[in-house]
C-alpha cells in the first residue's frame, strides 16, 4: 500500500513517540500522586523552609517530596505512638522510609526541639 523510506519510517516512529510522551504526561498530570511530583520538579528550584517532623500536619508532610497521604499518617501515628522524633535519621523508622527517600527529604526535615 505505502512505499516509505527507511528515513520516513523513522520520522513516523520519531513523531509517533514524542505523541505518546506528550499523552502519557498530560494523563499523569491528572492523577493526584503523579501531580504531586511532577509540581516538586518543576518548583525543585525554589527556596523552602524545612518541616519540624515533630510539629508537622498532615498536609505539611504531604508537601515533602515523596510522601503521599498513607506514608505522611505513618509518620504521624508513629510520632503518637513512640513519641517525638529524636533526630531527622529516626524518620527510616517509619514503614515505607528507606535510606534512598530519607536522603531525598534530608535537607527537607528538622526536628528542632522536642516538645
Amino acid at each position: 500500500m505505502f512505499s516509505l523510506t527507511r528515513q520516513e519510517k523513522s520520522v513516523l516512529l520519531f513523531i509517533a513517540s514524542v505523541t505518546l510522551v506528550g499523552i502519557t504526561v498530560n494523563y499523569l498530570q491528572k492523577i493526584p500522586r503523579f501531580k504531586n511530583s511532577l509540581n516538586y520538579i518543576t518548583t525543585q528550584t525554589n527556596t523552602f523552609s524545612k518541616i519540624n517532623l515533630n510539629k508537622a500536619t498532615l498536609t505539611d508532610l504531604i508537601g515533602l517530596p515523596g510522601i503521599g497521604q498513607e506514608l505522611a499518617q505513618r509518620i504521624i501515628d508513629y510520632r503518637s505512638s513512640i513519641g517525638a522524633f529524636n533526630s531527622a535519621e529516626e524518620l527510616k523508622k517509619v514503614k515505607g522510609i528507606g535510606s534512598r527517600k530519607f536522603e531525598a527529604l534530608r535537607d527537607r526535615i528538622n526536628v528542632g526541639e522536642n516538645p
